[in-house]
């Protein structure tokens, strides 16, 4: 054993890292499947919740600075939307540390459904979006993109589908902008909701280091991975992610 743990379980937790940090640029949802992966590998959900935000933060800064040095990022975009997510993840952070492993795991079942039909909703359901981002924030999209804050603050799971329906919708951007914004955006409510975590003691340490080299890693290949391939890959692998997620989610009703 090495620090209270056998030696498969850091190659599994850097593996599911990688994973996760991958699907998680590109898409979403990849925390549906890294946190059931650390909840049956023996961690209490709430400490695999700490342990996994370590690997999004650094998967997620990993991906957004690589987006943004190759001129990815809409800054005016991602200035307008910061505060929202700022003080959407400043409210999130008190429910996220009082939450205990019951009343997690019953929101965490709730919201892997809600955001698989998310995911597969077209984003002209509700008209056709902008051919050009707003200039000013409006107050629905303050409200809209302060929700998601507070949602990806206390539980994350899947918050990339809802930020990817929302902010196409939003700023009527191609799916590679999008996700450039996405994951700066992501970063910003993640950094508050880890540093709370880390402070009440809700990570382990030793799994949680090689999550964060093995999310590092997924980053730079996510990020890579969608300047390469452009728009269409990224549109078939959401569709991937949301399909892989529905049947995780039919998986745990059926069980």
């Amino acid at each position: 054993m090495i620090l209270g743990f056998e030696w498969y379980m850091y190659v599994a937790f850097f593996l599911v890292g990688m994973l996760a940090s991958v699907i998680n640029s590109i898409a979403g949802g990849g925390s549906t499947i890294s946190l059931p992966i650390m909840i049956f590998l023996g961690l209490p959900p709430t400490i695999a919740n700490g342990t996994n935000r370590i690997g999004l933060f650094v998967g997620n800064c990993t991906s957004a600075v690589n987006l943004f040095k190759h001129g990815l990022l809409n800054k005016k975009v991602y200035a307008n939307l910061f505060f929202p997510t700022l003080i959407g993840s400043l409210l999130g952070i008190f429910f996220l540390l009082k939450i205990n492993d019951k009343v997690f795991q019953g929101i965490l079942s709730v919201a892997i459904f809600a955001v698989a039909v998310m995911g597969n909703l077209n984003r002209n359901l509700f008209g056709k979006p902008p051919e050009n981002p707003p200039e000013k924030l409006s107050l629905p999209a303050f409200l809209v993109f302060f929700a998601i804050s507070i949602y990806g603050c206390i539980v994350q799971v899947g918050v990339g589908f809802l930020q990817i329906f929302a902010l196409s919708r939003y700023t009527g951007l191609d799916l590679l902008h999008v996700n450039a914004i996405k994951n700066a955006l992501t970063s910003t409510f993640l950094l508050v909701s880890t540093v709370g975590l880390i402070v009440i003691g809700k990570v382990e340490w030793g799994l949680a280091v090689c999550v964060a080299v093995g999310a590092c890693l997924g980053g730079l290949m996510g990020s890579r991975l969608q300047r390469k391939k452009g728009n269409v890959f990224i549109r078939h692998f959401i569709s991937f992610a949301s399909l892989i997620m529905a049947v995780i989610l039919l998986k745990n009703i059926l069980m």
